[in-house]
Formats: C-alpha cells, structure tokens, sequence
C-alpha cells in the first residue's frame, strides 16, 4: 500500500496568529482549560496535534485520566505547576518535560495561590487505531 505522509506542505504561524480555543477539560468553577492549537491533530500521521495549553491560578485537571493508546509529551514554558502520575505528585516549572505513556494515569493542577498561568507545550503520539481518553480505575 502507499505510505501516509500527511500533509503535502507545512506551516509557519505564531500563537500570536492563533485563536485560543477551550479543551475539553472544564475546571470546578466552570473554567475552561484553554490551548493555543499550533497544527491539528493527524495532519502528521499518529501526531495528536501540536498545541500550547494554559492553566490559570487554580485550574485544577483531576482526577486523574489516562490514554490506551497515545504517549502524551509535555513542555512547561511558563509558570508553576503540579502533575500527578500514577499517584505520585511532581512539582513542574519551566524546563520541565514530561513523557506520559498509554495507561498511565495523570492529572494536573495550579496552586491558587499561584500569581502566573501555567503554560505547556502539549503533543503526543497515537498507537493503533484510535485516541481512547479513560478515567483513572478510581471513578470506575
């Protein structure tokens, strides 16, 4: 068969350039996580799209979800923060990286006494078929 190369032409652009748009993830006071969608999803094939995600004060992405079938990568650029992988508590900050692979359960959040966003560099590679988002065992 022929191989899927994806997209003919790439892209030059800024978050400057970008409409902010919400994710999916809505903290306790109805605030949305917001994100900065630099490419979308699969015009790379098996790359989930290349975004810039912001948390405020706060914002809080728990409890914890995981994916079957994606590693998700995160970069901090901005801003402190707290990620919990498979029960364990990491402070993050600018610089830190993060490889989360399929089945591991993570959720993230901003102290509210925090005076900056948290802002991340949010990617991930596909494995298979089909992205599956899963709540953590906990909530089943």
């Amino acid at each position: 068969g022929s191989l899927n190369t994806g997209t003919a032409k790439g892209v030059v652009t800024s978050v400057q350039e970008t409409p902010v748009r919400n994710t999916v993830h809505i903290d306790e006071q109805g605030r949305p996580i917001t994100k900065y969608q630099l490419l979308e999803p699969f015009v790379i094939p098996n790359l989930v799209g290349f975004s810039v995600a912001t948390f405020l004060p706060g914002q809080v992405m728990m409890p914890p979800h995981k994916h079957e079938t994606m590693h998700e990568l995160f970069y901090v650029i901005q801003g402190d923060g707290m990620f919990q992988i498979n029960g364990e508590d990491y402070e993050i900050s600018p610089g830190s990286f993060l490889h989360i692979a399929p089945n591991e359960e993570h959720g993230i959040w901003v102290p509210k006494d925090n005076t900056m966003p948290l802002r991340m560099v949010v990617t991930g590679v596909a494995i298979g078929d089909k992205i599956v988002k899963k709540p953590a065992s906990s909530e089943k």
